[in-house]
């Protein structure tokens, strides 16, 4: 089977990002600084990749993140609710500070990757849904080149996977905005090739 590549891009800086608050389904913006990390990075992925599918979260930081590469490659845009963000529930919104004085901060410190956030999910369910993504993807044998617009969560949880370190309580490398994280897939077999690369 020819080798196949899976490229993962976290969205660019939102204005969330900024102002370091907790976001999941809310919907901010790019920054201006997020929107030219996007087109850098369709740029670096454009003239080094052959992309022929295109697969983004549904929210804007995401979208806004894809368009460029999506224009450049010639290639349709797909938005799959499996990419989204954690719902962090009551928690959403909230700053450093105000988290820290949060019943069950401590706890989420512990075990971060278990710990399910009041009134919204745990990041296993984040796993779960990139866990049927990532199968739908590898089984699939349309497509050679693939972008995978997403968030932090969700990148960490399908490299996690490709690691085989899927039980992992943290992530051991870091997912930056706007990064890009490239993924080979053969015959039996997925290697990362590039971790966390911000052109």
């Amino acid at each position: 089977m020819e080798t196949r590549t899976i490229i993962l891009v976290r969205h660019g800086e939102s204005t969330a990002n900024r102002e370091r608050t907790l976001t999941g389904r809310t919907d901010p913006e790019l920054t201006a600084r997020g929107r030219s990390q996007a087109r850098r990075a369709s740029r670096f992925i454009n003239g080094r990749y052959a992309v022929d599918r295109l697969y983004s979260s549904p929210l804007k930081r995401a979208v806004h993140t894809a368009g460029p590469i999506a224009r450049k490659a010639r290639s349709p845009l797909v938005t799959d609710n499996l990419l989204l963000e954690t719902d962090f529930g009551s928690w959403e919104g909230l700053g450093r500070e105000a988290l820290s004085s949060k019943h069950g901060w401590e706890n989420y410190l512990k075990d971060p990757f278990h710990y399910r956030f009041p009134g919204g999910e745990s990041p296993q369910d984040v796993k779960r849904r990139v866990h049927l993504f990532r199968e739908k993807l590898i089984a699939d044998e349309a497509w050679r080149g693939i972008v995978v617009v997403s968030h932090y969560t969700p990148i960490v949880f399908f490299l996690l996977g490709v690691l085989g370190n899927g039980d992992a309580a943290k992530a051991p490398f870091r997912v930056d905005n706007a990064s890009l994280s490239v993924v080979e897939v053969g015959e039996g077999y997925e290697l990362l090739s590039l971790l966390n690369f911000t052109p």
